[in-house]
């Protein structure tokens, strides 16, 4: 996520999720190789097995000595890549939602930081953030989450910034 120019969130389709790049692969901040810091990059509370039209509580929390500056998106996806359920902002100071129409038509939705949520200053982390996100109805196959982080220097540049990804899975809880 490009701290400077995108400070109050990245452009949508930026989690590294099938027919998506990272802001390290669109060139952003492409000084480090993808997830090659220092950092960790976690997202606790993808339940194994979900329920169709549950909520679950997610949190995204981002940590690396010697950066000020934070950010995230993340969006879930059923097997086809088509949206997998949504999400429900908790707090609309540090997260926003966002819609993106691919290229082949089809829609996804996305959480990310805002400005504010961008933790301006905080040294070294952990930052984290909470999203909530509700089970789709009618899907049998397993949900995927990307994640794709931002752990920025706060320099106004995209130099020195690293940039982490992860995947997760859930499952449909049989009947």
């Amino acid at each position: 996520m490009h701290v400077y120019g995108y400070g109050k969130g990245a452009k949508p389709a930026s989690t590294n999720a099938p027919g998506e790049t990272s802001c390290q692969g669109s060139k952003c901040h492409a000084q480090y190789p993808l997830n090659s810091g220092p950092g960790t990059l976690t997202l606790g509370g993808v339940p194994d097995q979900f329920i169709s039209g549950e909520a679950y509580s997610l949190d995204i929390t981002l940590e690396q000595k010697g950066q000020k500056r934070w950010g995230f998106q993340i969006t879930a996806l059923t097997a086809d890549s088509l949206a997998g359920g949504h999400f429900a902002i908790t707090d609309e100071i540090w997260t926003q939602l966002r819609e993106e129409v691919m290229p082949e038509g089809y829609q996804r939705f996305y959480v990310e930081h805002t400005l504010s949520g961008s933790q301006m200053g905080t040294k070294d982390g952990p930052v984290s953030w909470t999203v909530d996100w509700v089970a789709p109805d009618d899907v049998s196959g397993p949900i995927y989450f990307y994640l794709a982080a931002n752990a920025a220097n706060f320099n106004k540049k995209p130099l020195g910034d690293y940039i982490y990804t992860l995947t997760d899975t859930s499952r449909a809880a049989r009947p």
